[in-house]
């Protein structure tokens, strides 16, 4: 039966060929899509140790910073940093040019990103200047940077533009996309406006990822009552509220996906039904040889199915060959998230579309050549 089902793919090889290349790519679209999503959720570099403090009612809110001292006194915290996002720009406008560009604190940074491996000297040196800075090794890599060099960042949403002095390189071990950020000292900023004291966020490492519930209420409890209240979340959460921002991404890359799903579908059915009647004639001789009807069933079924994996296979094949050039490119173009990583989730939504593609669009022909009657096929020849 396998001979006759290998026999069948090979009789029209265009067709065959061309309808498997259309499943991989309408897949390839889908898990790309699917990586896509997942990497600019940024959850593969959050710590599930660590959890995000900003204001109640939006990102471009800020808190004061008298705020961190009374965070800081909470019961599971072990670290506690400022983060605000300086964007600015760096060069020109285009998009290679783009990366995220942080001040914080020198002096707590580190305890609240354990993960983070520094250059030897790297962190004394960012301290004892004003205006160092550090930067992931992705990031120093792609732009050429060396200690000791100066760059200019033109202020934006703050009106100062910063000179800073490269002074350390650090790495992370998992995720290459972490590393194309830049990490400051907020104060240099912070003299030049004349100390407001306003402050984006907090991020607060705690002893145990079980903790993390009870801080974020107490959290929240503390500043119930104060003008600036806060929203306490996950890193993981937190990373997935800049996807929010951009209105519901993931109800359009579903959509997107779905309606790939159902183009692929009826081109696999179309295929699948060509290829049955072609066969009409063939499959009454072999319900006359003594072929039943369940195994008549199983070989166009069988056929359909395997156009079905190919196709996935090739998709997916094509994913893990090319999913380190596609992050790097997208890097390249000022997208920094995640690194688009294939675990197990994509891949599994990649067969299993294939499998069931391939079986949905095989069945309708399956049951038709399986309830043709041998006398009807043999006439339609004459």
């Amino acid at each position: 039966m396998i001979k006759l089902i290998r026999r069948n793919l090979l009789r029209n090889k265009r067709r065959t060929i061309l309808t498997v290349l259309s499943i991989a790519i309408a897949l390839i679209l889908l898990a790309f899509l699917d990586l896509l999503l997942a990497a600019m959720s940024g959850v593969d570099s959050a710590n599930a140790s660590r959890l995000v403090v900003r204001h109640a009612i939006s990102l471009t809110f800020s808190m004061p910073a008298a705020y961190e001292q009374r965070l800081a006194a909470l019961e599971h915290v072990e670290g506690i940093t400022i983060m605000n996002w300086f964007q600015g720009r760096y060069i020109d406008d285009r998009p290679e040019n783009f990366f995220p560009r942080f001040g914080t604190d020198p002096d707590t940074f580190p305890d609240v990103y354990p993960e983070l491996e520094f250059s030897p000297g790297a962190i004394d040196a960012w301290r004892a200047e004003r205006t160092a800075f550090i930067a992931g090794g992705a990031l120093a890599e792609e732009k050429g940077w060396e200690p000791g060099d100066v760059i200019t960042i033109e202020g934006d949403i703050y009106p100062v533009d910063i000179e800073l002095t490269l002074r350390g390189i650090f790495t992370h071990p998992t995720d290459e996309a972490a590393e194309r950020v830049l990490y400051f000292d907020w104060q240099y900023v912070e003299e030049a406006l004349g100390n407001p004291g306003a402050i984006n966020s907090f991020y607060i490492l705690l002893d145990s990822p079980d903790n993390m519930n009870e801080t974020i209420a107490q959290a929240e409890a503390m500043f119930e009552n104060s003008p600036d209240q806060v929203r306490a979340e996950t890193e993981a959460a937190f990373f997935l509220s800049f996807i929010e921002m951009m209105g519901n991404i993931q109800f359009l890359f579903s959509a997107i996906g779905l309606a790939v799903i159902a183009s692929i579908f009826f081109i696999t059915v179309n295929t699948m039904a060509m290829a049955a009647r072609e066969r009409t004639t063939e499959v009454a001789v072999l319900r006359t040889l003594g072929f039943t009807r369940s195994r008549v069933l199983a070989i166009v079924l069988l056929e359909s199915l395997s156009v079905g994996v190919l196709g996935a296979a090739m998709g997916l094949a094509f994913m893990v060959l090319t999913a380190g050039a596609l992050s790097s490119f997208l890097a390249s173009q000022g997208m920094t998230f995640s690194e688009l990583r294939l675990g197990e989730r994509t891949p599994t939504l990649v067969m299993g579309i294939g499998v069931s593609l391939g079986l949905a669009a095989g069945l309708v022909p399956a049951l038709q050549a399986m309830n043709m009657k041998i006398v009807d096929g043999l006439r339609r020849v004459a």
